[in-house]
């Protein structure tokens, strides 16, 4: 049987012998796709009822495993060897022969993606996850097809999952941190990172550790991997085009120094992680942007950048260990800012500086965000200029930053903001860019005097 024909033949057994399956497909999809953001925002319970859900759908009828066995068989003998060709033969005949097996399935889609066949890979994962929602080893294979389409968060959420299901995490958790640190594809990587610390547990937040950029572990390197991740053929040194994320590491965080011997950095870290916030923006039912804002009043009201939340159907925040619906109080293009109003009432909350001078130029500044969602990141730098673009006054400094540091708080010394974290060039090394705090009073939707003293009523 020639190529042609036996594509035609795979085509046909998920057509017809699946035929209940074909009819269900975006159900199914709808079904796996809520799995992975419950596992991204670390809702076990949302996970736990949407499998219930794929559990309750109706199934093809088994096929012939005794002539499906040997043609898989072969396939695993083909992927041992890095001949993919050779091997997706092989899983093609496996899966015609006996199309409810989910094994067969999920390898079929792995082999599709280390043929770089992304959609076919993505298909039959989804088709094997509807034959078995808690089978690790394709919810990984999903996380790796996610991530080499450059989509981070649903590559993070599938990566939680297969952690979730695994029988055994402990070599799941070394597989993860091989894509962490090995993985060519920048959302692989990154989202395997995001997936680790979304299931191990959490520098408490008064720690000084920093969450967001983890040791790397001195420990031996991890075992191989199994037949669902990348063959050795397909294991390069890490791209050099963006910042790594490097793994956790293999032993504990280091603990916080006594009180009395921390320092300027730490000071700050302590108090402003509390009050700085993740924001989360859905559209469509699915995870859609991640940014930061910070907490500047009492009742709650959180500043960020407008291109944060733009298409947002909802919007919700996490400051500290308190989370809220979030709803946009006021919000504009130039400068690009916007005012969320949330529940997150409290005492603490940041100071604007108003200070705009060529004083402030190489005085030391602290960034503290969730680049690509790595929680509580800390950075530092420098203000390295003062630059007013499109008649918007900007704050240029030399502290790291990100997709998913924007709206942030610049702070300096005194623990004052005095800017936030809007954006960075590509070209050159850390020419970042934060609007300055005096353009939050300019723009007119906020009074900074709210920050120091709360009114019963008036200009929010």
């Amino acid at each position: 049987m020639n190529l042609r024909r036996t594509l035609a033949a795979v085509l046909l057994t998920l057509a017809s012998a699946t035929a209940v399956w074909a009819g269900q497909y975006d159900t199914i999809d709808y079904y796996v796709q809520q799995m992975i953001a419950a596992a991204a925002t670390k809702d076990q319970a949302g996970v736990l009822t949407f499998r219930e859900q794929l559990d309750n759908q109706r199934r093809p009828e088994p096929g012939d495993a005794t002539q499906a066995r040997p043609f898989r068989q072969q396939g695993l003998d083909h992927l041992a060897g890095n001949r993919f060709k050779e091997a997706l033969a092989a899983f093609r005949q496996a899966f015609i022969a006996d199309p409810a097996d989910p094994e067969i399935a999920n390898q079929l889609s792995l082999t599709y993606l280390l043929l770089r066949r992304l959609k076919e890979a993505e298909r039959l994962a989804v088709y094997a996850l509807s034959l078995a929602p808690g089978q690790s080893a394709t919810w990984f294979t999903l996380g790796q097809v996610y991530g080499q389409t450059g989509d981070t968060q649903r590559a993070a959420g599938a990566f939680a999952n297969a952690y979730q299901f695994a029988p055994d995490p402990a070599t799941l958790t070394e597989q993860l941190r091989q894509l962490a640190t090995t993985d060519p594809a920048d959302a692989v990587r990154i989202g395997a990172l995001q997936a680790l610390q979304a299931v191990q547990p959490q520098t408490p937040p008064t720690s000084l550790a920093n969450p967001g950029i983890p040791p790397v572990p001195t420990a031996a390197p991890p075992p191989q991997p199994a037949v669902n991740s990348l063959p050795n053929a397909l294991q390069p040194g890490a791209s050099l085009g963006k910042p790594v994320a490097t793994p956790p590491p293999a032993s504990s965080p280091p603990q916080p120094a006594p009180a009395g011997n921390d320092n300027l950095g730490q000071r700050i870290y302590r108090r402003s992680l509390p009050i700085t916030c993740l924001i989360v923006t859905t559209r469509n039912g699915k995870t859609d942007n991640l940014g930061s804002g910070l907490l500047v009043s009492s009742d709650g009201l959180v500043i960020t950048n407008d291109h944060v939340i733009d298409k947002a159907d909802n919007l919700a925040v996490k400051c500290g260990g308190r989370e809220s619906v979030a709803k946009i109080r006021r919000r504009g293009k130039s400068p690009d800012l916007a005012l969320l109003s949330t529940s997150l009432n409290g005492a603490d909350r940041f100071i604007l500086n108003a200070t705009y001078s060529q004083d402030l130029i190489g005085r030391d500044v602290f960034v503290i965000g969730n680049p690509y969602g790595l929680e509580g990141t800390f950075s530092t730098g420098v203000i390295s200029g003062l630059r007013e673009i499109d008649g918007v006054r900007y704050i240029q400094i030399s502290a790291p930053i990100s997709p998913g540091n924007s709206g942030g708080p610049v702070i300096l010394h005194d623990g004052t903001v005095i800017g936030i974290a809007t954006m960075g060039l590509k070209v050159g090394q850390n020419l970042n860019f934060a609007i300055a705090a005096i353009e939050i009073s300019a723009a007119g939707f906020f009074d900074p005097s709210r920050m120091k003293n709360q009114p019963a009523s008036g200009k929010p």
